[in-house]
């Protein structure tokens, strides 16, 4: 909150299993998340983990640390923010890659069908990134019942787990449950409403941050999937809390 260019901007982690945050940390003006990443994840166990992230930290640095360091796996989705990798994974022979796992899904007045592809990213196939191991393409139709159209999206990443590591379900959820994150920001932003929140100097922002997503973790953690009507039945009980 706050004015325009002053906002405390904040890294988290989630895990997508549970749905519960990890690790949060400050980006201040003086840097970016790129600078941020390490930081934010230094402090956990990730050995045997598998690491997804947005497209701006789909950096070298991050793949040879998560590996070598932390012994976890990666899958970074890859955008034109990476105009050499972007176009590398772009020109692989999609026609000769078989489907490996079709799906679709309906709700919310959708239709969406998802067809991953996956290939071994070895000999004339390697691709110039730290450990990449396979290249994914998923794309992704749907269908708007309200206007009656289709509409297609396709989505490139890379991941240092080979075949034999992740099933191709595996790697088409990953990327999907990645938009966890985006599900955080719209409770915390709609249903605490933090975007008008008055409380805006020093390390204040991020206490308040930190204490919404434990109460988000621990609803979580006990199967609840509607926050605000936890909260409400929460509130009507000054016990429900303290039991929590």
């Amino acid at each position: 909150s706050g004015r325009p260019g002053g906002q405390v901007h904040l890294l988290a982690a989630l895990d997508q299993h549970t749905g519960t945050v990890l690790a949060q940390t400050g980006v201040d003006g003086k840097t970016t998340e790129i600078t941020r990443f390490q930081p934010l994840l230094d402090g956990l166990d990730l050995t045997g983990a598998v690491i997804t992230a947005d497209a701006l930290h789909t950096q070298r640095e991050h793949a040879r640390w998560l590996t070598e360091t932390t012994h976890a796996a990666y899958l970074f989705t890859v955008k034109k923010n990476q105009p050499r990798l972007y176009r590398q994974l772009k020109a692989l022979p999609r026609a000769k890659i078989p489907v490996q796992d079709d799906t679709s899904s309906h709700g919310h007045g959708r239709r969406d069908i998802r067809t991953p592809q996956a290939v071994t990213c070895l000999g004339p196939l390697a691709i110039d990134f730290p450990h990449a191991s396979q290249a994914l393409r998923i794309r992704r139709r749907r269908y708007n019942q309200a206007t009656g159209r289709w509409s297609t999206i396709t989505v490139y990443a890379i991941t240092s787990l080979g075949a034999a590591q992740a099933r191709p379900a595996d790697l088409a959820d990953w990327p999907r449950g990645h938009w966890l994150i985006e599900a955080l920001h719209h409770i915390r932003d709609v249903t605490f409403g933090e975007d008008a929140s008055q409380v805006r100097t020093g390390n204040a922002p991020q206490a308040m941050a930190a204490l919404r997503n434990t109460v988000i973790s621990l609803l979580r953690l006990t199967g609840v999937t509607n926050i605000a009507k936890a909260l409400r039945h929460n509130s009507r009980n000054p016990d429900r809390p303290l039991q929590l």
